[in-house]
């Protein structure tokens, strides 16, 4: 049995599965886009100068929350000191809802907020001697250096091809050092020292891959 339309009810049937065809594989791109890109790689760059290689895995869940695994070794040995550690933390990330605004040939993606967690352990040899007290040392001064800190980051993402991250934040925190020995050279106990206990600043810009 066939059934006949009019004119109208054709058109407005052709008009519904055109935005139907329409709209549906635009979906689909997005939803693929969002479940390919749940994952990030990123490498610090500025680490480098501070004779440090630094890792960080992301994976971003579907309710606007990420979790990020950081890891990081430290190896430097020339005339002056011998410097060996590592590093492992976990951030927590809370996202805006993704903003994709273009800003210049890179592209917003969102700001998030979230507390973190690291963990440092240091080996330090000073080889010509140090400070102690005010009082010089000579010969090698050795230690070791245990490290946690933890505190509230703010950031944003922007992205290059799709593909391409960058992600930078600033935050604060607290952190408490154990020191192995009582010779504790002076400068360690700077802020930015490796035997610093006190309120501390943190900041931290990465690149990497999304997938």
């Amino acid at each position: 049995m066939f059934v006949f339309l009019n004119g109208k009810t054709m058109k407005k049937i052709i008009i519904l599965l055109s935005t139907f065809m329409i709209a549906y594989p635009a979906n689909s791109q997005d939803t693929d886009n969002e479940k390919n890109y749940l994952n990030e790689i990123r490498g610090g760059f500025f680490q480098f100068f501070f004779n440090t290689f630094y890792l960080e895995y992301e994976h971003c869940f579907r309710n606007n929350t990420g979790l990020v695994l950081q890891g990081a070794v430290t190896l430097k040995k020339d005339s002056y000191e011998e410097i060996f550690g590592g590093q492992g933390g976990l951030q927590y990330r809370v996202y805006t809802s993704r903003i994709g605004h273009d800003f210049l040939i890179l592209r917003f993606e969102n700001a998030y907020l979230g507390p973190y967690f690291k963990y440092r352990f240091l080996d330090v040899t000073d080889l010509d001697g140090a400070y102690v007290d005010d009082i010089w040392q000579d010969g090698e001064i050795k230690n070791a250096y245990n490290t946690f800190s933890g505190g509230i980051l703010v950031g944003f993402k922007l992205s290059l091809l799709e593909r391409i991250a960058f992600d930078f934040n600033i935050g604060g925190g607290v952190q408490f050092t154990d020191e192995k020995n009582a010779n504790v050279p002076d400068y360690t106990l700077d802020m930015f020292g490796v035997a610093y206990t006190g309120v501390i600043p943190t900041a931290n810009c990465t690149f990497g891959i999304r997938f």
